[in-house]
């Protein structure tokens, strides 16, 4: 990410590309040195409603290993600085969903606090993208397995 680079509150698709298993964590490797907190471009996890964050700097050699389910909202504030804010991400993945059913959800856009009609929007956006890719078996990406 570079100046000016953000990331809204959303939430992760709940699968691997073919669909045959659930997206569980997330480890996040922040590789950029001397990052410090004025810099922005810090990773905020939120609560379910989306209220209040919980901010961390992206700073070097951190490791965040963070879950993944359709409640575990995230996003990075803007990055206020003329640098390259460089993480390595990478997901793990299990057969089963940590809720004992199954589920999809895609990726879920959503909007800060007091972003009202950003939020609804996303809202639409996000129940017509899982709808049509579960009636399609289809992602933007290619072919799903149900």
């Amino acid at each position: 990410m570079t100046k000016g680079d953000f990331l809204s509150p959303h939430i992760d698709n709940s699968h691997d590309q073919p669909k045959l298993r659930y997206r569980r964590l997330n480890l996040l490797y922040y590789v950029s040195p001397d990052w410090v907190s004025e810099n922005g471009g810090n990773l905020e996890l939120w609560d379910k409603k989306v209220t209040t964050p919980f901010e961390t700097v992206s700073a070097f050699n951190r490791l965040v290993v963070m879950r993944t389910n359709d409640s575990s909202y995230h996003s990075v504030n803007k990055v206020k600085v003329d640098q390259q804010r460089c993480c390595v991400s990478n997901y793990y993945f299990s057969e089963n969903s940590e809720k004992g059913y199954d589920y999809h959800h895609v990726t879920s856009a959503g909007a800060w606090p007091g972003q009202h009609f950003l939020r609804a929007l996303g809202s639409v956006h996000t129940a017509a993208r899982t709808f049509i890719s579960i009636v399609t078996g289809k992602t933007r990406k290619g072919i799903v397995r149900y």
